[in-house]
């Protein structure tokens, strides 16, 4: 794929939805059809689907979102994978992405949560987050059961019948507990999995990346640099960065990148740390440089993130 193809942006203004849709500030979007008891529409044929179906071209995501497939299909290219999305399907898809939509069945009825850029998810929990990165390290599509296929969509109703409430005044508030809610959720929907892949993967390589993430997990915030943790393990730089990436998919400067913003993260939402104190902690040489670090990792500067 050539570096200049321009790709159409899917974003909070170009997802589909029709008016039973609920949106909040113009920074989150709950749209699909929660009502089980109509006939399913055929989405291949809803006006507000073609431009999914008839270009040609696929579209860059520009935002988080979570996909709930309730019945029926739907075909994709995710990042150049091919995919199905089926009943009782939950797929993740991650802003950066590189989605195209090749088919829909006629009976396909899914669910969809989509937050702008700039809306935090706090990762409290660094065990769960961790889960969270190794599955989607390997994969996009949860398949659940119909028990927990039911307990997401509750989820879902329940949130969508609150904000759509005109008399309800804390939204904001109760959009942020609701979501930190789902988060956990899918968490522990994906911990089976991720157990089940690092068995798999019970080699000397499993037990270097194990290591490489205890060192990183004790040392993040003073150091950032893979020679450095390579030299805890007794290895190369490019012996580690191989094995990192051959057992998860990623690269180790990632790993490392992302401990260190989930830490910054913590530090800065906690309200007792200056932006400057926070850079001291992390060991960066100046704030000016932490303020690079943070904003190209996460899309805004630590002083907007505090913010929020």
């Amino acid at each position: 794929m050539a570096e200049n193809q321009k790709f159409n942006a899917l974003n909070l203004t170009t997802i589909p939805f029709d008016e039973q849709a609920c949106i909040f500030e113009n920074r989150f979007i709950l749209a699909g059809d929660l009502d089980d008891s109509k006939p399913s529409r055929d989405l291949s044929r809803a006006p507000s689907m073609q431009p999914f179906l008839t270009t040609p071209y696929p579209f860059k995501v520009q935002l988080p979102m979570i996909h709930l497939c309730l019945e029926g299909s739907m075909r994709i290219k995710l990042n150049l994978n091919e995919c199905e999305l089926r009943r009782n399907s939950l797929m993740i898809v991650t802003p950066g992405s590189i989605g195209q939509c090749l088919e829909i069945s006629a009976d396909c009825r899914i669910v969809l949560i989509a937050l702008s850029q700039d809306y935090v998810i706090t990762e409290n929990n660094s065990e769960c987050a961790l889960i969270v990165r190794k599955f989607l390290a390997q994969q996009s599509i949860l398949q659940l059961t119909e028990a927990q296929t039911a307990e997401i969509l509750a989820i879902y109703r329940t949130l969508h019948d609150k904000l759509r409430q005109p008399d309800f005044r804390f939204k904001g508030d109760l959009l942020k507990g609701y979501l930190q809610v789902l988060y956990s959720e899918i968490c522990q929907l994906m911990a089976p999995y991720v157990e089940k892949q690092d068995a798999r993967q019970g080699s000397r390589k499993r037990q270097i990346f194990d290591r490489f993430l205890e060192e990183l997990r004790q040392h993040c915030t003073m150091e950032r640099s893979i020679s450095y943790y390579a030299e805890r393990l007794c290895l190369t730089p490019k012996y580690l960065s191989q094995v990192v990436h051959a057992v998860s998919g990623r690269h180790a400067g990632e790993w490392i990148r992302d401990y260190v913003i989930l830490e910054a993260k913590a530090l800065l939402k906690s309200g007792q740390h200056t932006i400057q104190q926070v850079s001291d902690m992390l060991n960066f040489p100046n704030q000016s440089f932490f303020g690079v670090y943070f904003k190209k990792a996460v899309g805004c500067s630590p002083t907007t993130y505090k913010e929020m």
